[in-house]
């Protein structure tokens, strides 16, 4: 299959992660695929680092004549089948090329959609629309957005590296070694963006409270701040000394894997999410999870079943959750046992990728049947 992933924008966060992922993954497995993205961003530079096919696109104008001609180009010299567009401004370009190829457009985020006549044209003249998670899915076809018959919800995924643990009790010990942690402490994992809708500041409020209940112990959060949030990052670090609570910022980290192994549960705070792929990687790494239930995360994290369940925005909920993890560590294994059971058997990248791949193939068949395409096969 020939495949065209675009992303318009240059900062770095889970969507952008996730679509290399899915790019290199596509390359591994004989695919012809290429990303579409600026070269002044961070996703065309990594994507690069990686040695994965990169063009430099700039889709800030993306209805200006020269971009439109410009994806026409691409399509025609790489012979695109389907391209999967992953924002807004790379999908509107991508309608210029419907005579050409089938359109995907994936929707990664949860946020509400207002649906004017404008957007719902655009949406609905997609072949197909993949989501993260089923309930943005029922949202797009609540507002008119997206065709049932044509909308798919595929959920996160973890890779073999959570699977496969190569040698966790060294793994373990070499970076609590490393990032200066007693062996004997308890941690806890945070892997996102600092950004406020991440709710990294409701974790430290929490964190404040269990410490005046006399339970201490230290929190890693993984994850970096874009230009708009250096300020966020300054006031959680503000935070965290006025609190008096142990908490790392260790910045960006490729090595989530193994920074699971390090911790003892894993703790997503966030205001807003789709499916968040920090669970399923909790899961895959039989880490205890406490979550906010929000968007897409209650599809996954069944609470005392698959993780635990706290109201957003709410630190003495989530305060009382994780001292739950502390508290009855029987409870807390058998709960992350049924996780990594959960992610067995329907999280794996492969099942993943198979599952989008077979979603391409149907819009394919949809844009071959329209009598105006006139370069597909």
């Amino acid at each position: 299959m020939r495949i065209l992933h675009t992303i318009p924008g240059r900062n770095w966060g889970g969507m952008e992660h996730r679509t290399i992922e899915q790019v290199r993954w596509l390359v591994a497995n004989g695919h012809a695929v290429w990303l579409a993205a600026p070269a002044d961003g961070e996703p065309f530079k990594r994507a690069q680092a990686m040695g994965l096919p990169v063009v430099d696109f700039d889709f800030d104008r993306p209805w200006k004549a020269s971009t439109v001609q410009a994806m026409r180009r691409l399509v025609r010299q790489y012979k695109i089948e389907v391209i999967d567009a992953h924002v807004t401004r790379d999908a509107k370009a991508a309608l210029a090329c419907l005579d050409l190829c089938a359109l995907v457009r994936s929707r990664h985020v949860n946020q509400p959609l207002k649906p004017g006549w404008v957007r719902r044209l655009q949406w609905r003249l997609s072949d197909h629309i993949i989501t993260v998670a089923e309930c943005t899915r029922e949202h797009l076809v609540e507002i008119g957005l997206a065709d049932p018959a044509r909308s798919t919800s595929i959920g996160g995924w973890a890779d073999e590296r959570f699977f496969q643990l190569a040698d966790p009790v060294a793994t373990r010990a070499r970076l609590r070694s490393e990032i200066g942690l007693a062996d004997d402490a308890f941690v806890l994992v945070c892997v996102g963006m600092l950004r406020p809708d991440k709710g990294q500041n409701f974790l430290i409020d929490a964190l404040g409270l269990l410490k005046a209940e006399g339970l201490t112990f230290t929190t890693l959060l993984a994850g970096s701040a874009t230009a708009e949030s250096a300020e966020y990052e300054q006031g959680l670090k503000e935070q965290a000394a006025r609190l008096d609570v142990d908490v790392r910022f260790l910045g960006y980290r490729d090595d989530v894997s193994e920074l699971m192994q390090t911790g003892d549960g894993v703790v997503i705070p966030s205001l807003t999410e789709a499916q968040p792929r920090v669970a399923v990687q909790a899961f895959a790494t039989a880490k205890p999870v406490v979550a906010c239930a929000v968007g897409g995360v209650p599809e996954i994290v069944k609470d005392g079943e698959t993780g635990w369940l706290v109201p957003p925005a709410e630190p003495t909920q989530l305060a009382a959750a994780i001292a739950r993890l502390v508290k009855d560590r029987e409870t807390a294994a058998r709960v992350a046992a049924n996780a990594r059971h959960l992610a067995e058997q329907a999280m794996r990248f492969d099942h993943r990728m198979n599952q989008t791949l077979e979603t391409y193939r149907t819009a394919i068949r949809r844009a071959q049947s329209r009598p105006w395409v006139s370069v597909m096969p």
